[in-house]
């Protein structure tokens, strides 16, 4: 996994707690052990938390996944998240600790520094969005533990419990980061780790030549973003295409022969495979994995689900109905009102776009 942020003592008041002392019941297997990208979950957590504070150690009797530089505490009252709250707390040693659970895909560097920069004040910093706040991607002060501690004896484990008598600063969907929504996923059932591991929704937008497809999805894939949406977007093009240039190191080793030829930075990284025969639609879009929803462009003759781009200035045939109808035809984008048996939605309306795109292939509650 990739770590958006270098080390750098920034936080030199801040400790880095994984939080692993959970029985992962609902999983029925140990969720910090599994996989994804090559990498077990708990891994990629403490990755995050390694890349930016010094003083990182696991929360939970977990010898398992202790190392030389991030031991392990047992929880003195094991069986809830308050618990294994107060096991952070306890073994900081920091004015603050941010506490990350085992079971994220995808934890994000730049969500931790945001809530970092919003303490001043603050008890705690805790995201929340439209499904409630997250308690277990939070920081936490020092001063939290007194209360924590008396939660527990009074056997009051509820974390909004706790939210609710500290100085909470709570951070709204538009004070995020993008990707939060990515960032925030959690496995908590089988079912949670095979759509991870699928290949995610995809609907692909078709037009004739001029339309204004790139333009429109530009501006679609920006909203959705916004949104808190991690987005893919793939392009089909029907001519050859290089997006290698030459003289650079990877160009030599395409240009030697390498049939797969990779670079990679710390912010992104990028795979040429050369190939005789066009890859399968669905083996590309499972390169796509992790995303919310992939966005391609043409694509025409697939079976994916479709939105046509109609303008009424080039009094074109609409795409995908009469002669040639289409039955994975979901919409149609144009610049005037067509009488039609599918939704017809503006081409100036990405918001409303952006809606249909979320009611009919993400679940937003």
């Amino acid at each position: 996994m990739t770590v958006d942020i270098s080390f750098e003592d920034n936080w030199p008041d801040v400790a880095g707690a994984l939080l692993a002392g959970g029985c992962s019941t609902r999983m029925g297997e140990d969720k910090s052990l599994l996989t994804f990208a090559g990498e077990s979950l708990w891994r990629r957590s403490e990755s995050v938390l390694s890349s930016l504070f010094r003083r990182v150690f696991i929360a939970g009797e977990r010898p398992d996944l202790v190392s030389f530089s991030t031991p392990c505490y047992p929880d003195n009252q094991p069986g809830s998240a308050l618990g294994g709250l107060a096991t952070a707390l306890t073994h900081a040693d920091r004015e603050w600790v941010c506490v990350l659970p085992c079971d994220l895909p995808f934890p994000s560097p730049v969500l931790l520094k945001t809530l970092l920069d919003n303490r001043q004040g603050a008890q705690a910093v805790v995201p929340r969005t439209p499904l409630g706040a997250e308690p277990l991607v939070a920081c936490y002060h020092r001063s939290s533990l007194p209360i924590v501690i008396e939660q527990l004896k009074c056997e009051r484990y509820r974390l909004t419990d706790l939210l609710d008598r500290l100085t909470t600063r709570y951070l709204e969907p538009s004070q995020l980061p993008p990707g939060w929504r990515r960032a925030l996923r959690n496995l908590n059932a089988p079912e949670d780790y095979a759509r991870l591991l699928a290949s995610p929704p995809a609907v692909t937008f078709i037009a004739r030549s001029g339309t204004g497809k790139t333009t429109l999805l530009e501006k679609l894939i920006a909203e959705m973003v916004r949104r808190g949406w991690t987005v893919g977007a793939l392009k089909h093009d029907a001519h050859h295409f290089d997006i290698d240039h030459e003289g650079k190191d990877s160009w030599r080793l395409t240009n030697a022969g390498a049939t797969v030829t990779a670079i990679s930075s710390p912010t992104k990284s990028a795979v040429v495979r050369q190939h005789e025969v066009e890859p399968p639609l669905d083996s590309l879009l499972h390169d796509f994995s992790g995303m919310d929803i992939v966005l391609t462009e043409g694509f025409k003759r697939s079976r994916l689900p479709k939105i046509v781009i109609h303008r009424a200035v080039l009094a074109d045939p609409l795409l995908g109905r009469g002669e040639f109808d289409d039955p994975t035809l979901l919409a149609v984008v144009s610049d005037e009102l067509l009488e039609i048996d599918i939704p017809c939605f503006n081409l100036e309306d990405v918001s409303r776009i952006a809606d249909f795109l979320e009611s009919s292939f993400l679940a937003v509650n």
